[in-house]
């Protein structure tokens, strides 16, 4: 292949976002930003709030991107840290802490780093601490998977401001990969002299927040990055208040005492569309919840008994009743803001079908299950359901809880799970069937292996989503999960709020909101 200079051809619309990029921050505006002195900032309509304080669903387990498993910790370290490009609303890469690349062939490609930025403790960002990032990422258990196709080895560096990033095979998904938390860039220094451990609660980026202050259990600090390459955040302090109980979170946002409501529940939105001062934030993002199968396990390794499970679910009632208008019956494999996302008829529902089928794999007489969930409202509502559904084909089941360190650490040994995964990239998303993900589904499956890289590795969008699509038709029938919702992605906003701009996500930017006094 000729070497393609990607950010030099790209379309008149996105060479004018690139520009932009270049002369602000990664996805800011243009827009001067106050600077971050700690006082209350004027505007032109009134003065704004030195600090926005966010109601946060959960505490991060780590601020070490690397390390994160959690939407939870996204959503903070998103704050901290830069990648080498972002997407933009089409998904295409522009520049952040890479000003500009090209692709040399379909396995290497070159990044050229901007000039004199900052990490958080003052060292400056060289291509070493790129190319260190990118093996941390290929060997570090919360991120291997995701950098499967990555080649560290042959990562190398060209100079301070150049670095060249093999792949062991193409992928179609490298922007996305580089984009996500999992590719934040981190300082290589920083990391060597404290620790890894120390490292995930004194985080070093080179975002336009650093981490000031972490209060276990009730909440974090950030300040603004006074050192920042692009525009300073507009609002200097960040405090992000951990209040796992949804209903206190609203609370919060009702009395004022907080400015943005992050994974705001279904059960929710009603109350908070009808108080004063608050908008709900809304639209159809990544996130999805399906339940997980041990394809390993004797049971559950039978088809038959895997669809019957399937039909015995009515996806319809139990949707209605724990999200409402805030999700989706889910009629594909994955999200169908996803490319390559095929859809079919989701009315599955049909007992004596089920029941037809769970005969013929040998379980007339029934059979149970162990099912273990983490200890959310959500979860635990969708399970109860479920529990009651299967009880109708004879099928009962030990139903246990666990916190997310417990439930993950449990990997491929559970046999039912529920997942809420969220991603924007087939390859991401589908990472979970594939046998080196490991944990849960637990696939160990050649076939079904080289169809997603096959899918992986093809650079043509439309070829691409066709090679999707028959991995959605393999998987709807072979029923190695069965999705259920397809979920809004939902905020609750003060109206003093200004510059909020949506993320499916649920990695809120910060840098560019203000609050009204």
């Amino acid at each position: 292949m000729k070497k393609r200079k990607i950010a030099r051809i790209l379309s008149t619309a996105l060479a004018i976002s690139i520009i932009a990029a270049m002369a602000a921050g990664c996805g800011q505006n243009s827009d001067p930003g106050s600077g971050g002195t700690g006082e209350n900032v004027s505007g032109g309509e009134g003065s704004y709030k030195d600090t926005i304080t966010i109601a946060h669903w959960e505490e991060p387990t780590t601020l070490d991107p690397q390390a994160q498993g959690k939407m939870s910790c996204g959503a903070v370290s998103t704050q901290i840290y830069d990648t080498l490009v972002t997407l933009d609303e089409n998904s295409q890469p522009v520049p952040c802490l890479a000003e500009s690349w090209e692709q040399i062939d379909d396995t290497t490609f070159r990044f050229h780093l901007r000039d004199g930025v900052k990490f958080h403790n003052g060292d400056t960002l060289t291509a070493e601490d790129v190319r260190y990032t990118i093996e941390r990422a290929c060997t570090n258990p919360g991120s291997s998977s995701t950098f499967i196709t990555f080649d560290p080895e042959n990562t190398k560096v060209i100079d301070d401001l150049t670095v060249e990033i093999k792949l062991k095979s193409p992928d179609a998904s490298i922007y996305d990969t580089l984009n996500g938390q999992r590719g934040a860039i981190v300082s290589k220094r920083a990391i060597e002299e404290m620790g890894e451990d120390a490292f995930g609660h004194a985080p070093v980026g080179t975002g336009p927040y650093k981490l000031e202050e972490w209060v276990t259990g009730t909440e974090l600090h950030l300040t603004a990055n006074e050192d920042y390459w692009g525009e300073a955040p507009k609002t200097p302090n960040l405090v992000y208040k951990i209040i796992t109980e949804s209903a206190n979170r609203v609370i919060e946002m009702e009395t004022g005492n907080a400015d943005i409501c992050l994974n705001v529940l279904a059960s929710e939105v009603p109350r908070l569309q009808e108080a004063e001062g608050i908008r709900v934030e809304m639209e159809p993002g990544y996130q999805y919840t399906t339940i997980t199968f041990n394809m390993q396990d004797p049971v559950l390794s039978d088809v038959r008994l895997r669809q019957a499970l399937a039909y015995a679910i009515d996806r319809e009632a139990i949707v209605d009743a724990v999200y409402g208008d805030t999700a989706t019956v889910a009629d594909s494999i994955m999200p169908t803001t996803i490319l390559g996302a095929k859809t079919y008829d989701p009315n599955m529902y049909d007992v004596d079908a089920a029941k037809q089928l769970i005969a013929e794999a040998g379980y007339a007489d029934g059979v149970t299950l162990n099912f273990v969930v983490q200890p959310l409202e959500e979860m635990q509502r969708l399970t109860e359901a479920v529990q009651n559904m299967w009880k109708q084909i004879g099928v009962e089941t030990n139903v246990s809880t666990a916190e997310v360190a417990a439930y993950l650490a449990q990997g491929n040994t559970l046999q039912v799970g529920i997942r809420n995964g969220s991603a924007s990239d087939p390859a991401s998303t589908l990472i979970i069937y594939d046998s080196a993900f490991g944990d849960r589904l637990n696939s160990n499956n050649a076939d079904l292996d080289k169809m997603l890289a096959d899918a992986k590795a093809i650079y043509n969008t439309e070829e691409r989503a066709e090679a999707y699509y028959d991995i959605c038709d393999y998987l709807w029938e072979e029923k190695w999960t069965i999705p259920l919702a397809f979920k809004n992605t939902i905020y609750a906003v003060s109206d003093k709020v200004e510059g909020f701009e949506f993320d499916r996500m649920n990695y809120l930017k910060m840098e560019n909101i203000q609050v009204l006094e």
